[in-house]
């Protein structure tokens, strides 16, 4: 564990929907196996949202090892169109889905990520990824994006290398240890309420929901703050660290 560090400000983003949309190759993987009348049937936007819903219902079995991944996102694909009268075979969204993952590889950061990223890393905070997926899967997402450029790759914890996912905890003290970071001056940005919001929480972190598709909040933690783009979050960042570092100092929050 690098000491040093243990003082210093650290923020950790997710990467599928956070740093990039994932609307963009989902979209265009669709239109290319779907007939363009039905897809005409239902907003692109919902329809990915809807994907997003049953990936996260069945992250779970997948985890579990009662699903295997390939079976698991096919039938994210196939259940999310069934909602919207749209039924579709098993090889149809098979092609789908192998379409998806090669438009991942064309994948480019979101507006005011590169500029968030690049003020933070000069202003000293220690920066990194924390992001669910096959390890392999989400570093050539990662390649994609060129954040090695901000970020160095040892800061990149994905959940298939560590062993632990999000929402578990875990994740977020191991990458509290290998960086040489402390929970009480970490923040982690990520859209998925129950992976992200939860998950951070539970281990004693800050949390920026990254909510830019309009999500209804869920149960059980709250994020310290809601955002809706990247621009001008560095300074908002700044805030929110001076902030907890403020209610520390007078004894409102109990230092880990």
């Amino acid at each position: 564990m690098n000491q040093p560090n243990a003082n210093r400000k650290a923020v950790f983003f997710d990467l599928d929907d956070t740093l990039y949309d994932q609307l963009i190759p989902f979209q265009t993987a669709a239109e290319r196996h779907v007939p363009g009348e039905l897809l005409a049937k239902v907003p692109a936007a919902d329809l990915f949202r809807t994907v997003r819903k049953h990936s996260d219902e069945l992250w779970e079995p997948y985890l579990r090892g009662e699903l295997p991944l390939d079976v698991m996102r096919v039938l994210r694909i196939q259940k999310a169109f069934a909602e919207f009268d749209i039924h579709l075979e098993e090889d149809a969204c098979s092609k789908i889905q192998d379409e998806y993952l090669a438009e991942q590889g064309r994948i480019k950061l979101l507006p005011g990520v590169a500029d968030c990223l690049i003020e933070l890393e000069r202003s000293g905070w220690t920066i990194g990824v924390i992001t669910n997926g096959p390890a392999e899967h989400q570093r050539r997402k990662a390649a994609a994006l060129q954040i090695d450029w901000f970020i160095p790759d040892e800061h990149i914890f994905i959940s298939g290398a560590v062993g632990i996912a999000k929402p578990d905890a875990r994740i977020f003290e191991h990458a509290n240890r290998v960086t040489g970071t402390r929970p009480e001056n970490s923040i982690y940005i990520g859209d998925s309420w129950a992976n992200d919001v939860v998950g951070a929480r539970v281990a004693g972190w800050q949390c920026i929901w990254y909510n830019k598709r309009n999500a209804e909040p869920g149960e059980g933690q709250m994020p310290e703050m809601t955002v809706t783009t990247f621009e001008g979050l560095a300074s908002r960042l700044y805030g929110l660290a001076a902030g907890r570092e403020a209610a520390l100092a007078e004894g409102r929050l109990k230092q880990e």
